[in-house]
């Protein structure tokens, strides 16, 4: 059944559904599916530790590691993203072709490639504005833990990096950002304001006013709105979302490129 809204309030998985205001929330129900696997993960840990001669705070240091290592970082936030994939290709099986407004279609090469390229420009021109306003002391830029963590920093460590936050990481959030969030925003506004809505909701689940207040918390979520209404835009126009993903995977890439080779072309 359907409300006056045009909602599909009947819970089914059938064909011809548009998304649905249920669906807006995949994050939290991805997050509460990952931190459930991982309660388990840690209860057979401490129910085998006897079995397999682990001591609880060897497991302990393990679990540690997620927050203090660079490798386990990325594998951690990889593996929430995939989990939220499963749930957005969920979303994109049931609900009707014409009901995201941009699927994984296929758009030509060409333009493909000018969005990668856009994506490095985005970075770069990032890179440049940030260092320009640290150095006018305008704003003074800190980088915390856990950001530290995420990024390689040294050449071996950039494949990792970029198969965990150039390519996992952009598919996910493009394929909810751009697809779900988009197409629900997309029936209840006018698109422009969808596209800004949906990149505004983008920038503040980064949660970087709450990481770094202040005005550099402002600076960057604004820069991450951005890039946002960019990918946004785009995704509109070409309905399809391998345009985004290449702003965000070429957006991606370049940080993550520039933190692993910085000490070795400058250190």
């Amino acid at each position: 059944m359907q409300d006056d809204s045009g909602e599909d309030t009947s819970g089914t998985w059938r064909e011809g559904k548009y998304v649905r205001w249920q669906d807006v929330f995949l994050p939290v129900q991805a997050m509460l599916t990952w931190l459930g696997l991982l309660l388990l993960a840690m209860t057979i840990a401490l129910a085998a530790k006897d079995t397999f001669g682990a001591s609880k705070g060897e497991i302990a240091r393990l679990y540690s590691d997620l927050t203090t290592n660079g490798t386990a970082t990325q594998l951690f936030t990889a593996s929430f993203d995939i989990v939220g994939i499963f749930y957005v290709w969920r979303v994109a099986r049931r609900v009707a072709k014409d009901a995201l407004v941009a699927r994984f279609g296929a758009i030509r090469w060409g333009v493909f490639l000018m969005a990668l390229a856009g994506g490095v420009c985005l970075a770069l021109l990032t890179m440049y504005m940030t260092s320009q306003l640290a150095a006018h002391s305008l704003v003074q830029f800190h980088v915390t833990k856990a950001e530290r963590e995420i990024v390689p920093h040294s050449p071996s460590g950039l494949p990792l990096g970029l198969l965990c936050g150039a390519l996992i990481v952009p598919f996910a959030e493009e394929f909810y950002f751009r697809g779900v969030l988009l197409s629900w925003l997309s029936r209840k506004m006018a698109a422009p304001l969808a596209i800004a809505a949906s990149a505004a909701v983008f920038a503040l689940l980064h949660m970087r006013l709450v990481t770094h207040p202040g005005l550099e918390g402002w600076v960057i979520t604004a820069t991450i709105a951005f890039v946002g209404t960019v990918a946004a835009t785009l995704a509109t126009l070409t309905r399809s979302l391998w345009g985004p993903f290449a702003i965000h995977a070429g957006y991606n890439a370049t940080l993550f490129g520039v933190a692993a080779l910085y000490p070795v072309l400058f250190g």
